[in-house]
């Protein structure tokens, strides 16, 4: 765990595959958008960018070409470090959810450690309004969707970005998750020590309160110990990943913000895009006096773990 005065690894996750782009205007769809995205969220500070891949129309895809044209068109622009969903979307197969780790053999992928209820959309009198056949299926489907990963799915990722010198993000949205974490670190199939990504605020996972955070972050440091390197926080919806961000950032936790998870800059504004989001942690981090990490040095503590 870093200290309190550490620098802070920020990252921008600046699509996703659950929020809808008939939501806001801010949602990049198709892999230029996705790439501008991914590089003014670096001009913003971010340490690493976080990716899903979607087509023009917004539909969440795992295409091998489309994560090719999208990390190379960052690569040309920014030395930014690449972090690879394989959470992908609910209805995705596992062959799907890993096409673009192999395709492009990032810095880093997301390892999820357990399936779960997953809503988005709960409460049918809150659906916004959409304009695409596939969003709407999204909403019919509501109160059905299962998010699954199975312990041959885990093993299988994890064993895939071994083999490619790729370092796993563990994605933990319940206390659960941390347990299966010291399953796979006991029998082999992970190495310590993992980084650890906490998603709080999804109905069917923890909920997204400071006293939810610390719960998790107790668990964290009993379940895996010495095995834990890194933990950082997403807060899904407004207020709180900007509230959430604060804390972590106080807390010497990293800090994960954008449109993937959070529309809003403001209770009545949305952000323009991730980038302002990504400024807005920028600018808590330096009241508390914890500079961004550089990708350099992420890059140099990624080494380090692997080699350990």
């Amino acid at each position: 765990m870093r200290a309190p005065y550490d620098p802070i690894v920020l990252t921008a996750a600046v699509t996703g595959g659950d929020v809808l782009p008939s939501q806001s205007p801010a949602v990049p769809c198709g892999p230029e958008a996705i790439t501008e995205a991914a590089v003014a969220a670096a001009r913003a500070g971010a340490t690493v960018v976080h990716l899903h891949a979607r087509e023009l129309d917004g539909r969440p895809t795992g295409s091998a070409s489309m994560f090719k044209e999208i990390v190379a068109g960052i690569r040309e622009r920014s030395d930014i470090v690449i972090n690879i969903t394989t959470g992908g979307s609910v209805d995705m197969t596992p062959d799907q959810r890993l096409e673009g780790v192999v395709a492009v053999v990032p810095d880093i992928a997301t390892l999820n450690l357990g399936t779960m209820n997953f809503e988005g959309f709960p409460t049918p009198s809150r659906w916004p309004r959409v304009t695409h056949d596939w969003e709407r299926r999204v909403l019919e489907q509501s109160g059905s969707v299962v998010f699954t990963n199975t312990l041959a799915t885990m093993r299988r990722f994890a064993t895939t970005f071994r083999e490619l010198g790729v370092t796993p993000e563990l994605e933990v949205y319940d206390l659960s998750h941390l347990s299966m974490a010291r399953f796979l670190l006991d029998e082999g199939t992970l190495t310590g020590p993992v980084r650890v990504q906490f998603v709080l605020g999804v109905l069917g996972g923890v909920g997204s309160s400071p006293h939810d955070l610390f719960a998790l972050r107790e668990a964290a440091g009993r379940i895996l110990g010495p095995d834990l390197a890194a933990v950082s926080v997403a807060g899904v919806g407004y207020p709180a990943e900007l509230r959430l961000a604060a804390v972590a950032a106080a807390s010497g936790m990293d800090v994960r913000v954008g449109i993937e998870d959070n529309l809003r800059v403001r209770r009545r504004r949305q952000a323009a895009d991730s980038a302002e989001l990504v400024a807005a942690a920028v600018a808590i981090a330096d009241q508390l006096e914890r500079p961004i990490a550089t990708p350099e040095q992420l890059r140099a503590e990624l080494a380090e773990g692997r080699s350990s």
